[in-house]
């Protein structure tokens, strides 16, 4: 699909990932990553209700949105927000850049309505098929815009070495910080994998992630192509992505 346009794409793609530190109790692990949505309020609802649908009928573990959710203000999407409430999985998110610039407060408030828990610069421990599982995320690089900080190493010192766990991080670079920190998968987002050809060249030279699966010494870091559209609702030669991770 050289030419995508228009919110009438469900690009599901299953990923197996092979993290080697990570618990024997979690492999069958299912994870469907949502990011870079950039909701406008002319996006028609019914296409968010038929996403959760097809969600829903995956059976994931979780849910993950990866930030840029928003393309305006929250208050303005209250109605998408609700087609979230049908979710029959836990959900967790992390602020984008976009969601910066739009109000990361508000958008903590909306979609906590619908039990879509936000993970900036917080760790939440999980119980999977009896098997402790460590989610951490980290809000967006330029959340100092709003003056939040990100207390990065007083973070991930919080983490429990002996426990598997996932990053959740908007921008692939913030795979930088992991250090000698024990995250054994990154989840991200951000890049579009450039959107639109020939400018998919350029990002990829500003982006060293660009799309698609690394390894960066222990940690498997698996950068989406995203689900949306920044600008035009078009892509070309870099199609959306709905990422579904099954551990293996």
């Amino acid at each position: 699909m050289p030419l995508q346009t228009g919110w009438k794409h469900f690009p599901f793609h299953e990923v197996s990932l092979e993290p080697g530190n990570f618990a024997d109790g979690l492999k069958g692990l299912r994870i469907v990553q949502l990011s870079d949505l950039h909701l406008k309020r002319s996006l028609d609802i019914s296409y968010l209700e038929l996403l959760v649908k097809k969600i829903n009928a995956l059976n994931p573990d979780l849910v993950v949105f990866t930030g840029d959710i928003l393309q305006t203000f929250a208050y303005r999407l209250r109605k998408h927000f609700h087609a979230f409430s049908a979710l029959e999985s836990p959900a967790y998110y992390v602020t984008g850049n976009h969601d910066v610039v739009y109000g990361p407060k508000s958008l903590k408030k909306e979609l906590f309505k619908y039990n879509i828990f936000c993970l900036d610069n917080r760790i939440s421990m999980l119980n999977i098929i009896n098997t402790p599982l460590q989610l951490v995320g980290l809000a967006d690089r330029y959340s100092f815009a709003r003056g939040i900080k990100r207390p990065i190493e007083e973070l991930f010192s919080g983490l429990d070495e002996n426990i598997s766990t996932i990053l959740l991080a908007h921008q692939p670079k913030d795979i930088e910080h992991i250090g000698k920190h024990r995250i054994d998968i990154q989840l991200s987002g951000h890049t579009h994998a450039g959107q639109l050809y020939p400018f998919n060249k350029l990002v990829k030279r500003l982006q060293p992630y660009f799309a698609g699966q690394y390894i960066h010494g222990k940690t498997i870091l698996y950068v989406t192509r995203g689900l949306g559209y920044w600008g035009p609702a078009i892509r070309y030669k870099a199609p959306s992505e709905i990422p579904v991770f099954t551990l293996i």
